[in-house]
């Protein structure tokens, strides 16, 4: 008992030193300004698109949007509306979702051992790329507790293939691709039933939810993807291109945050001496999604897609690793590459302050956004907050919460960076932007010559802009004036018009795009 009561207030203490770490370097990215302007939309009743009354999905993860959202309409019922309360929502809830993680982690897979828990806590406090995606605004703190949950499930001697495989269609829903890294557990679990008939119906009655949303999705957007998997999938860019470029992006996560990779390495020698294949299947979902990551050229973010195989390689570590020799070199390694690295969270909020040259970006443009927040001469906790210009009261938005009023289109607004600016120029301004997030036309063009990662510039056609400010068709192509006005009827179109259904199904099998061929094949002439 007396042993119980000790693991525990150590935990605790590990955990409250992990989650003051967070709340320290707790920052928002411009991309999380993206959903908020979604989620004053959403909240205000213009519907689920970026721009009111505009049904374009501009976010990869509708999960996270719902989360925000109730969360932000819990605060507006207790505080009056304030234009930065989202950004202080999200960091709060961030943090708290980020250490409620952790905490099953130590507690529910980890060996019950003081060094593995030890172990568990410097591996994440002390890589920069988990602890600045545990807030961030962005999808991966849910995206952490998930896959706890799932993991925790998964190490049952027996599984429950209902709650694993409705577990799994969660994280589908905070993020599709991110099935890629359970999708061999799931598989092995379902394979090992001694009931696999049944145990499949089980399957897809978890994965009710994210039927339900893709069908919701095709519905009422009239597309079962989001935007931005047009805008950076459907690029033009060769795949020879991306290949190098997502290599690129996990060579600078082996430079800026070793620790990732040396864990990930540990865990796959580790399960290769100890064949355990439970477990076995679980790494594999690793190397199953950095093949997906290498595959569509990594990010401009550094370590951002990479958090989530961290953490299920060091839950893998904290229930197979046993021997103490091995457990001590381990930790002795992570103190090394975390103590002693410039990006270490530890100080690196403060680096800039004495290496106001410390590049942000690699030579490859992958880039370390919290640290790029953090920036000279601002300091001090929340400094992104500042960075977002709280200094002059506009750290979000003068329009937020129940001064979201949407009373008709000012003006059409082109963005060069989609999420600040959008935010503050509030629900009456038509923001699209070069990148093509919110824009279903220039989403399906091709990309131009000089793209960047993550960001893929498109050329405005001939008379669009004067189209959004008119409402009046104005494209000087033909082709493409057609495939707007077809469009159009998904968009902005009656949701249940049968005329509507009909164009759905003839986009989503294709039946227009001969119509940006025939663009396409005349730009480039």
């Amino acid at each position: 008992m007396k042993q119980v009561k000790e693991n525990s207030l150590i935990i605790y203490a590990l955990v409250a030193f992990y989650g003051l770490l967070v709340l320290r370097s707790a920052w928002i990215s411009d991309d999380a300004i993206i959903t908020f302007r979604v989620v004053e939309n959403f909240l205000a009743g213009y519907g689920l698109g970026y721009n009111p009354f505009v049904r374009v999905q501009a976010f990869t993860h509708p999960l996270w949007m719902f989360c925000l959202s109730f969360v932000y309409f819990i605060e507006r019922l207790f505080i009056a509306s304030a234009p930065n309360a989202l950004f202080y929502v999200t960091a709060i809830f961030s943090t708290l979702l980020s250490s409620l993680g952790v905490f099953l982690l130590l507690t529910r897979i980890s060996k019950p051992r003081i060094l593995s828990f030890v172990l568990v806590i410097l591996t994440l406090s002390l890589s920069n790329s988990f602890i600045d995606y545990s807030t961030s605004g962005l999808e991966n703190p849910l995206t952490h507790f998930l896959l706890v949950i799932f993991i925790i499930v998964y190490f049952d001697e027996s599984p429950n293939l209902l709650y694993l495989s409705f577990v799994a269609s969660l994280i589908m829903l905070n993020r599709i691709d991110a099935f890629a890294l359970i999708a061999p557990a799931l598989f092995y679990a379902w394979w090992m039933s001694s009931q696999r008939k049944g145990n499949f119906i089980k399957i897809l009655i978890g994965f009710i939810p994210i039927i339900l949303w893709e069908l919701f999705s095709l519905i009422y957007f009239g597309f079962p993807v989001p935007n931005t998997a047009f805008a950076k999938l459907s690029t033009g860019v060769s795949d020879g291109a991306l290949l190098l470029q997502g290599l690129d992006y996990l060579l600078n996560s082996v430079n800026w945050d070793p620790i990732l990779f040396f864990t990930i390495g540990l865990a796959g020698v580790t399960l290769y001496v100890e064949r355990n294949w439970k477990q076995i299947f679980l790494f594999a979902g690793i190397a199953l999604y950095l093949a997906y990551v290498v595959k569509i050229g990594g990010d401009f973010m550094g370590g951002r897609f990479l958090t989530a195989p961290l953490l299920i390689a060091t839950a893998i570590l904290a229930n197979q690793l046993t021997l103490k020799k091995i457990q001590i070199a381990n930790l002795g390694i992570v103190i090394l590459f975390g103590v002693f690295s410039l990006r270490s969270p530890l100080w690196s909020s403060n680096i800039v302050l004495y290496l106001p040259d410390y590049p942000i970006s690699d030579r490859n443009d992958v880039t370390d956004q919290r640290m790029h927040y953090f920036g000279n001469p601002r300091k001090g906790q929340f400094n992104s907050f500042i960075e977002n210009g709280f200094r002059d009261n506009e750290l979000g938005s003068i329009f937020a919460g129940s001064e979201w009023e949407f009373t008709g289109y000012q003006q059409v607004y082109l963005a060069d960076a989609l999420g600040k600016p959008g935010y503050h120029k509030g629900p009456n301004i038509h923001v699209i932007d070069n990148f093509a997030l919110s824009d279903p036309i220039l989403a399906r063009l091709p990309s131009m010559p000089d793209w960047d990662p993550g960001h893929f510039r498109r050329e405005i056609p001939e008379g669009y802009l004067e189209t959004l400010e008119s409402g009046e068709n104005q494209i000087a192509d033909p082709n493409l004036a057609l495939y707007y006005y077809k469009l159009q009827i998904l968009i902005t179109g009656p949701i249940w018009d049968w005329n509507r259904m009909t164009e759905i199904w003839k986009f989503n099998t294709g039946q227009y795009d001969y119509l940006l061929d025939l663009y396409n094949a005349e730009m480039s002439n």
